[in-house]
């Protein structure tokens, strides 16, 4: 049996046991009188534990924690009486020891989904391999490209480009999720691996939580950020029929920090809103 199928039948062992125990009756009573709160606590600390990505990023003891610190507020502000025997200390025990058990199991079939993922993004991207790299992990580069720039008043733009929704609410509604997170997965590696085609070795290739490709163009200008941007974009359709939307923002015209570039370029990509009209029209000279 695999990580992720143990994991998923200590959770589903889990809920069962605490439905079982709770239901229990003898001489009509409960067995185990558990406090409302309890189930509320174990009704959200499961969930937010699998599948907030971010969680699975960090110790399993800071959810432990953090969902220990939530049960101790709840069990001093909320009076046992309504719904619970008063000072059963074995049942408070217990309350607490089964919330971090299943927190613990949330942890643990987050982190073997996120292992899932990562070989799926590894396989793309074996199929179709770039040099596109994590925006977090890249932001020394992007501070030293930045503060060149700054020093030495030199222009810099950035481009940030996704698929257009149109054609991934199509692909949603052909395919099932399974087969659609593949193939997104995928043509995400092949649109990568288009965009490093088109850029210089000067230039950055990265990728934000949501999936956007974001290139950071040293001694680029806006209206030449523009023509890379349409490039990439004729490119990706001839080669994938996919159409992508991409913003694009300079330095320092219209922002003086990397965050406001970023700002700006995906203010653009989400309103679809033009480049200036003196930017289009010199990409249009150039195109002549």
């Amino acid at each position: 049996m695999t990580n992720l199928k143990r994991s998923f039948f200590g959770a589903a062992v889990y809920l069962a046991l605490i439905f079982v125990l709770g239901q229990f009756d003898y001489a009509d009573r409960p067995l185990i009188n558990f406090a409302s709160y309890f189930y509320l606590a174990v009704l959200i600390a499961v969930p937010v534990t699998l599948f907030f990505p971010s969680i699975s990023r960090v110790s399993v003891y800071v959810p432990l924690f953090v969902w220990a610190g939530v049960y101790i507020v709840l069990l001093q502000i909320i009076n046992r009486d309504y719904s619970a025997n008063v000072g059963e200390l074995p049942v408070i025990v217990l309350e607490f020891v089964l919330l971090e058990v299943g927190v613990w199991f949330a942890y643990q079939v987050a982190m073997q989904i996120s292992h899932a993922e990562s070989i799926m993004d590894a396989l793309a991207l074996s199929a179709f391999p770039n040099r596109t790299r994590d925006i977090d992990s890249e932001s020394q580069r992007i501070k030293i490209e930045l503060t060149r720039s700054r020093r030495y008043n030199r222009p810099l733009s950035v481009v940030v480009i996704q698929s257009e929704s149109k054609d991934e609410q199509t692909t949603r509604e052909m395919l099932k999720s399974v087969q659609h997170d593949l193939q997104s997965r995928f043509a995400s590696a092949r649109m990568g691996q288009i965009i490093d085609d088109r850029i210089r070795q000067t230039d950055l290739a990265l990728r934000d939580h949501k999936g956007r490709f974001i290139i950071l163009c040293p001694e680029t200008d806006l209206s030449h950020a523009a023509l890379l941007a349409q490039r990439i974009s004729q490119a990706v359709k001839d080669r994938t029929n996919l159409r992508i939307l991409w913003g694009i923002a300079a330095f320092p015209e219209e922002a003086l920090t990397f965050d406001d570039l970023l700002a700006k370029a995906r203010e653009r990509l989400i309103h679809s809103a033009p480049v200036p009209n003196e930017t289009a029209v010199a990409v249009k000279t150039q195109q002549l």
